[in-house]
Parts: C-alpha cells; structure tokens; sequence
C-alpha cells in the first residue's frame, strides 16, 4: 500500500506581504520573513543553532534594540572557545610546515570561532538546553521561556523555530499566546507522517496569522505522492499588523528575488499549492 501524503495545500497559501526580507545565509539557514515583524519585536526567540547564527545576526542588525535568545543544547560556548585557541595557534605552524590550504582552513575556523564569541554577549544569549514541552531532563520548557520575555507585551515576540520535529511539541503553547508574537518562522519535518497534526496546528495558527511564504527544503525529500516536500519552511506575520485584509499571492514559489535552494547542489523545489 502506497503511502500518500496528506497536507492540506489550501493551508500553506501565503499571501502577499510587501516587505519581505532574506536574513540568514544565502542558502541553508536563510529565511524569509516580514521586515515588520522583526522591527516591532522587543525579543527574538530563536530554537535550533548548530553553527550557524546569520539568521539572528541579520535580525539584530534589522532591529539593534532587541533582545535575542538562542536555545540549542548541541553547541557549547566551550567549544568555540576551544576552537578559536586551537585554531589561531594553528595557522603559523601550518604556514611554518608550508601548509598554505591547512593554514587558510585553520584561520576561517579562528574567524568562525571569534565571530560566535563576539556575536553572543549582553543582549544576544545562547542557552546549552533544549526547547521542550516541559522541563524534564533539564529542558527549558515553552512556557518557562515564554513567562522570560522582557517585555511580555502583545506584539514583542518574532520566533525562529529549526528544532527537527520538536516544533510541533511547542506550537500548542506559542498558539495559547499568539497575542505575543509579531510573527514566526518554522520549518516544519516530516510533514507526510504529522500530516495530521501538522493540518490541525496549521488550521490553528491561521486564526490569527497570515501564511506570508513558504519553502521547500530541499535537503529534505519529496512525499510518496511526489506532490510536496515533507520539509516545509513557512512564515507567519500576525493578522494585526496588517493595514489592510491581506489578498491571495499569486506568484511563483519559490521566490526569485528571495528565495535559494538549501542545498546549494540540488535544484530547488517548485511548489505547485493547488488543490
């Protein structure tokens, strides 16, 4: 029996937001989103790091006022502190060994190593632990993170999810408190076996956000059905802020001007939304 995936397409169609920006890398680890969005927040929550922070460097140099915090366990300060020691020690022995290639790798990963260090103090903060529905094992539970926000007003939050899977554990709590967030970016996995609990949170922000884009992730595969990737990105934009009711986006997906595949080897995804 042929496994078929069964999102509902009428649910992932964006409307047109005329201040979409790029923040992030130019292809994995980039998202789309509403410039608004990011210059309203006080905070932004930022889950899933790994070693690449251009996304919450672009948000913070968009809106140098606000507070970000990271949460990622897979990564440590230590780590990079380590690196950045090992690193710059190593490039004038490699040049010394007339090792010209291990003396330019050693110094891009000195660099890396420094730009982390600089990047995450004061108001920029990466905690070790993991996002979760509870604090079990040392977690940090949504709620807990979310009772954080200074200040926990209407309207102050922007969330970047990236938490291989874990997003659909959290999303009950952040739509209890939709009203605190200006918007949100989650790549949702696996969405061909959490079809149904995909549709049903999907159907749930929708009460009070706009689709404003979405993407393919084309590190991911297609469904069995070959009708949509089973990695979506998706952004949402808070129904308040727009100025007028928001009208149907008609154009390609993906994006030309903004869009980039994840996967900078593999075409990208053309996504067909039809019903």
């Amino acid at each position: 029996m042929t496994f078929v995936h069964s999102v509902d397409r009428t649910l992932l169609s964006p409307v047109t937001c005329d201040d979409l920006v790029r923040l992030g890398s130019p292809n994995d680890g980039g998202y789309v989103v509403p410039a608004r969005a990011i210059e309203r927040a006080s905070t932004l929550l930022s889950f899933g790091l790994e070693k690449n922070w251009q996304f919450e460097q672009g948000a913070a140099e968009l809106n140098p006022r606000m507070a970000v915090h990271v949460y990622d366990p897979s990564v440590r300060r230590r780590d990079f502190r380590e690196q950045y020691v090992r690193s710059a020690v190593s490039v004038p022995l490699r040049f010394l060994s007339f090792s010209l290639g291990g003396a330019r790798s050693s110094y891009r990963k000195a660099r890396h190593a420094a730009d982390y260090l600089k990047f995450f103090r004061g108001r920029v903060r990466h905690h070790e632990r993991r996002v979760w529905h509870n604090d079990d094992r040392g977690s940090a539970s949504i709620d807990a993170i979310l009772d954080a926000c200074t200040p926990a007003t209407p309207l102050s939050v922007f969330a970047k999810i990236d938490i291989e899977g874990t997003e659909y554990r959290v999303l009950p709590a952040i739509m209890e408190r939709a009203e605190l967030f200006t918007g949100l970016a989650i790549e949702f996995h696996d969405t061909d076996i959490c079809a149904t609990v995909f549709n049903a949170q999907l159907r749930r922000l929708r009460q009070c956000f706009e689709v404003v884009h979405v993407h393919g992730n084309n590190y991911g595969d297609l469904s069995a059905d070959t009708g949509l990737p089973v990695t979506l990105e998706l952004s949402f934009l808070h129904r308040s802020l727009f100025n007028a009711p928001a009208a149907p986006y008609r154009g390609p997906l993906p994006r030309p001007e903004l869009d980039a595949p994840n996967d900078a080897r593999r075409p990208d995804y053309i996504l067909d939304l039809s019903a």
